[in-house]
Protein backbone atom coordinates (compact mmCIF):
# COMPACT_ATOMS: atom_id res chain seq x y z
CA UNK A 1 0.00 0.00 0.00
CA UNK A 2 2.88 2.31 0.84
CA UNK A 3 4.44 1.70 -2.60
CA UNK A 4 1.18 2.62 -4.33
CA UNK A 5 0.99 5.92 -2.41
CA UNK A 6 4.59 6.78 -3.26
CA UNK A 7 4.00 5.88 -6.91
CA UNK A 8 0.89 8.05 -7.02
CA UNK A 9 2.70 11.01 -5.43
CA UNK A 10 5.66 10.69 -7.82
CA UNK A 11 3.44 10.45 -10.89
CA UNK A 12 1.41 13.49 -9.77
CA UNK A 13 4.61 15.45 -9.15
CA UNK A 14 6.08 14.52 -12.55
CA UNK A 15 2.81 15.46 -14.27
CA UNK A 16 2.96 18.84 -12.55
CA UNK A 17 6.53 19.41 -13.74
CA UNK A 18 5.70 18.46 -17.32
CA UNK A 19 2.72 20.81 -17.50
CA UNK A 20 4.67 23.85 -16.26
CA UNK A 21 6.03 26.27 -18.86
CA UNK A 22 8.67 28.88 -18.33
CA UNK A 23 8.39 32.39 -19.72
CA UNK A 24 11.10 31.54 -22.25
CA UNK A 25 8.91 28.78 -23.70
CA UNK A 26 5.95 31.16 -23.96
CA UNK A 27 7.78 34.01 -25.68
CA UNK A 28 9.09 32.76 -28.98
CA UNK A 29 10.47 35.48 -31.25
CA UNK A 30 8.39 35.93 -34.39
CA UNK A 31 10.23 38.79 -36.11
CA UNK A 32 13.10 41.22 -35.72
CA UNK A 33 13.70 44.43 -37.62
CA UNK A 34 16.15 47.29 -37.78
CA UNK A 35 15.43 50.69 -39.33
CA UNK A 36 18.08 53.33 -39.80
CA UNK A 37 16.80 56.80 -40.66
CA UNK A 38 19.05 59.53 -41.99
CA UNK A 39 16.91 62.53 -41.07
CA UNK A 40 15.76 63.93 -44.40
CA UNK A 41 18.30 61.76 -46.24
CA UNK A 42 16.12 58.65 -46.32
CA UNK A 43 15.91 55.37 -44.45
CA UNK A 44 16.94 51.72 -44.67
CA UNK A 45 14.88 48.85 -43.33
CA UNK A 46 15.71 45.18 -42.65
CA UNK A 47 13.06 42.75 -41.38
CA UNK A 48 13.50 39.06 -40.65
CA UNK A 49 10.94 36.42 -39.73
CA UNK A 50 11.46 32.68 -39.45
CA UNK A 51 10.34 32.45 -43.09
CA UNK A 52 11.75 35.51 -44.86
CA UNK A 53 14.32 38.29 -44.98
CA UNK A 54 13.28 41.64 -46.41
CA UNK A 55 15.21 44.83 -46.99
CA UNK A 56 14.25 48.14 -48.51
CA UNK A 57 15.54 51.67 -48.82
CA UNK A 58 14.09 55.11 -49.51
CA UNK A 59 15.81 58.42 -50.05
CA UNK A 60 19.05 59.87 -51.34
CA UNK A 61 21.64 58.29 -49.05
CA UNK A 62 20.49 54.76 -49.73
CA UNK A 63 21.32 54.20 -53.40
CA UNK A 64 23.56 51.17 -52.84
CA UNK A 65 21.36 49.50 -50.21
CA UNK A 66 19.82 46.25 -51.55
CA UNK A 67 16.03 45.94 -51.81
CA UNK A 68 14.57 42.42 -51.85
CA UNK A 69 12.36 39.89 -50.10
CA UNK A 70 13.60 36.30 -50.00
CA UNK A 71 13.15 33.08 -48.05
CA UNK A 72 15.56 32.87 -45.12
CA UNK A 73 17.64 29.85 -44.17
CA UNK A 74 16.63 28.24 -40.83
CA UNK A 75 20.25 28.32 -39.64
CA UNK A 76 20.46 32.08 -40.32
CA UNK A 77 17.19 32.70 -38.46
CA UNK A 78 18.42 30.74 -35.45
CA UNK A 79 21.65 32.72 -35.44
CA UNK A 80 19.68 35.98 -35.39
CA UNK A 81 17.38 35.10 -32.50
CA UNK A 82 19.78 33.03 -30.41
CA UNK A 83 21.54 36.16 -29.15
CA UNK A 84 18.34 37.83 -27.92
CA UNK A 85 17.51 37.54 -24.24
CA UNK A 86 13.93 38.68 -23.56
CA UNK A 87 14.63 39.37 -19.88
CA UNK A 88 17.33 41.86 -20.90
CA UNK A 89 14.94 43.48 -23.38
CA UNK A 90 12.48 44.09 -20.56
CA UNK A 91 15.14 46.21 -18.81
CA UNK A 92 16.33 48.07 -21.94
CA UNK A 93 15.38 51.73 -22.23
CA UNK A 94 14.95 53.68 -25.44
CA UNK A 95 16.71 56.95 -26.06
CA UNK A 96 15.10 60.07 -27.47
CA UNK A 97 13.54 60.06 -30.92
CA UNK A 98 15.26 62.57 -33.17
CA UNK A 99 12.69 62.58 -35.91
CA UNK A 100 12.75 63.79 -39.47
CA UNK A 101 14.70 67.01 -38.99
CA UNK A 102 16.91 66.41 -35.95
CA UNK A 103 19.12 63.65 -37.29
CA UNK A 104 19.41 59.89 -37.64
CA UNK A 105 17.47 57.33 -35.64
CA UNK A 106 18.22 53.65 -35.08
CA UNK A 107 14.99 51.76 -34.45
CA UNK A 108 14.79 48.12 -33.34
CA UNK A 109 11.54 46.14 -33.29
CA UNK A 110 11.35 42.66 -31.82
CA UNK A 111 8.03 40.88 -31.90
CA UNK A 112 7.39 37.86 -29.70
CA UNK A 113 4.27 35.75 -29.40
CA UNK A 114 3.16 37.84 -26.40
CA UNK A 115 4.64 41.32 -26.81
CA UNK A 116 6.24 43.74 -29.26
CA UNK A 117 9.34 45.67 -28.24
CA UNK A 118 10.37 48.92 -29.93
CA UNK A 119 13.59 50.75 -29.10
CA UNK A 120 14.82 54.09 -30.43
CA UNK A 121 18.48 55.15 -30.21
CA UNK A 122 19.42 52.86 -27.33
CA UNK A 123 22.26 54.33 -25.28
CA UNK A 124 25.55 52.43 -25.14
CA UNK A 125 25.17 52.47 -21.35
CA UNK A 126 21.85 50.64 -21.54
CA UNK A 127 21.77 46.99 -20.51
CA UNK A 128 20.43 45.71 -23.84
CA UNK A 129 22.69 47.77 -26.12
CA UNK A 130 25.19 44.98 -26.82
CA UNK A 131 22.59 42.44 -27.89
CA UNK A 132 20.79 45.01 -30.08
CA UNK A 133 24.09 46.05 -31.67
CA UNK A 134 24.87 42.37 -32.35
CA UNK A 135 21.40 41.93 -33.88
CA UNK A 136 21.98 44.94 -36.15
CA UNK A 137 25.36 43.60 -37.28
CA UNK A 138 23.95 40.11 -37.90
CA UNK A 139 21.08 41.54 -39.97
CA UNK A 140 23.43 43.73 -42.01
CA UNK A 141 25.83 40.81 -42.56
CA UNK A 142 23.01 38.67 -43.98
CA UNK A 143 22.20 41.14 -46.77
CA UNK A 144 25.09 40.27 -49.11
CA UNK A 145 24.24 36.55 -48.84
CA UNK A 146 20.61 37.05 -49.92
CA UNK A 147 21.03 39.97 -52.36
Amino acid sequence: MKIIKIGFILSAFSLLLLSCKTSAQNTSIESVSFTNTFGRGGRTFINATKDSLESSAQGGRTEEFPAFKKKINVKDWQKLVSGIDITVLEKTKSGEKRGHYDGPDQIFRIKTSTKEYEFYNVSQDSEGYKQLEKLKNNLENLLPQYK
